[in-house]
């Protein structure tokens, strides 16, 4: 009797193998099944773990990836490897041959991606050269009418987009110029408005005009006198972005300006005047995005 049970056992011993190695290989062809996908958002978060609670990393719009076969995490993630490691992302940020399309919450969420966009806001600050000539009433110095006056400025700007392609701007620039013995020096203030015409993964170019007042500048003749005004400046250009980092860019710009001022009250002996200067600006800076 116990060889009798010996030799049943021992003869069902293939057949539990066998169902051993049946039920591995379908969790292996589970565990391996994966489907090639795409990128649909801007910058898909990848995660560490399927509960989206530790972000490693970012994969840009438009790349290929090899995701896992099966959502997890109620279908809100796929598997993928970065690395030799597994990590997880978000099913709405790619587009994928067996995605569930008749989820309705996947398909509200890329509804709602693609109907509205969070306003993107920027800071920069920059340095400027603005290569004018004068235009002035009269001058008490040696400088004449369509004389070169070279100013150097800083900017700071502000910026928030308001609409898919238009950002507004507010901006406070500060300059000066010398030639022989007379000083200019004047205070900016005001808006600006920017159209985005063309993004290339890193590179943005945007066509920017602004309209700036003068509340402050001033007129110096040597030891002479020194004394204050007001007046306006008008211009527009193009604008250039380099996105070396996520949110950080290096921004050079260019373009025609005009910068008006007020008339010039000048002690006696000396006649008041007036001064206008139009010419090229071109700057450079580093902008934040946040």
């Amino acid at each position: 009797m116990n060889n009798a049970n010996h030799l049943k056992s021992k003869a069902s011993r293939p057949v539990m193998i066998l169902g051993l190695i049946f039920l591995m290989g379908l969790w292996c062809q589970n565990l391996l099944a994966s489907q090639p996908a795409i990128v649909i958002a801007e910058e898909a978060v990848i995660y560490s773990d399927p509960e989206m609670t530790g972000p490693i990393g970012y994969i840009s719009k438009g790349k290929k990836v090899i995701v896992g076969d099966i959502a997890r995490n109620n279908a809100q993630v796929y598997p993928i490897i970065v690395s030799g490691k597994i990590a997880y992302i978000r099913v709405v940020d790619i587009s994928s041959e067996k995605e569930n399309t008749d989820s309705e919450r996947l398909t509200v969420e890329r509804f709602q991606k693609s109907a509205f966009i969070l306003p993107e806001s920027k800071f920069s600050m920059s340095y400027f050269l603005f290569s004018s000539e004068i235009d002035s009433t009269f001058s008490n110095g040696d400088a004449k009418d369509g004389d070169v006056f070279l100013w150097q400025g800083v900017s700071v700007k502000g910026e928030v987009l308001v609409a898919k392609v238009f950002d507004v701007e507010a901006i406070v620039n500060y300059q000066s110029a010398s030639l022989d013995n007379e000083t200019y020096q004047s205070l900016e203030i005001g808006p600006g408005l920017s159209y985005r015409f063309l993004r290339i993964k890193k590179f943005l170019a945007r066509l920017e005009a602004q309209l700036l007042a003068i509340p402050y500048s001033s007129y110096s003749l040597g030891e002479d006198f020194r004394i204050n005004s007001y007046g306006y400046s008008m211009g527009a250009g193009l604008n250039l972005s380099y996105y070396f980092k996520k949110k950080l860019a290096l921004e050079a710009y260019g373009g025609m300006y005009r910068t008006e001022l007020g008339k010039f009250k000048t002690p006696s002996p000396y006649r008041d005047t007036s001064a206008s200067f139009v010419g090229n600006r071109f700057g450079v800076g580093l902008s934040v995005t946040y």
